[in-house]
């Protein structure tokens, strides 16, 4: 009966050494949360335009790049294939070297954006930048730029308002034309017939008050008689 009672545990003992491992096991989880390393930001590419009209420049802004960088290389197409690379960037001897895809309209910068001047309806298509870092060790990230043609709406709309307004004022002109002839041909003195003499011009011609204005009394009596 002794022996039975040394190696018999009070139960208080055992639910105390549970609560001390279940509280090391917090810690242990706790410490792990704190120490896990923090995940590396991938790199970000935003087009600026995305959808692009013709002529228009496009920036391909790159972002969240890590200080381990040294170099980028842009490539035009889905695939890295050395006959479609634009350019590359050495951030060592902060030189660029154009590839077989280069137009003349690119330029790299130092943080690996790519800015391509007067874009046009050959440019549509895929992007892809492929960075190198120290340890020789490279990241990718794709972009998709789109043009679209540039449509003259209000150019055309000012065009057809400048033919309307032509078309009028040449129809104003023509119909103040027939005015005139016609008026002209309506008060022109008929011919007379063969042995007549020609009428008196007072009958067809009265002088207009501007005409009189400046006239003397007498001038304008002598006048009555034409």
């Amino acid at each position: 009966m002794e022996k039975t009672a040394d190696t018999m545990e009070h139960p208080s003992a055992t639910a105390h050494r549970g609560r001390i491992r279940w509280q090391g096991f917090l810690l242990a989880v706790s410490l792990l949360t704190l120490w896990s390393p923090p995940t590396t930001a991938q790199l970000v590419l935003e087009l600026m335009p995305s959808n692009a009209a013709e002529w228009e420049d496009v920036l391909f802004l790159v972002y969240n790049q890590t200080d381990d960088r040294i170099g980028y290389a842009w490539f035009k197409g889905q695939t890295l294939d050395r006959k479609h690379q634009i350019a590359s960037y050495n951030l060592g001897s902060q030189s660029t070297a154009t590839g077989p895809a280069y137009s003349g309209r690119e330029t790299i910068y130092p943080n690996g954006s790519l800015l391509v001047q007067n874009v046009t309806l050959e440019d549509t298509g895929y992007y892809i930048l492929q960075t190198l870092n120290s340890e020789l060790q490279g990241e990718i990230v794709t972009g998709q730029l789109r043009v679209y043609q540039k449509t003259s709406t209000g150019s055309s709309q000012q065009n057809v308002a400048g033919i309307v307004i032509g078309v009028l004022v040449g129809v104003v002109l023509a119909a103040a034309l027939g005015c005139f002839l016609f008026l002209r041909k309506t008060r022109r003195p008929p011919y007379p017939a063969p042995g007549q003499s020609f009428p008196s011009m007072r009958t067809y011609y009265t002088p207009t008050p501007i005409f009189t204005a400046g006239l003397t009394v007498k001038q304008k009596w002598l006048l009555s008689f034409l």
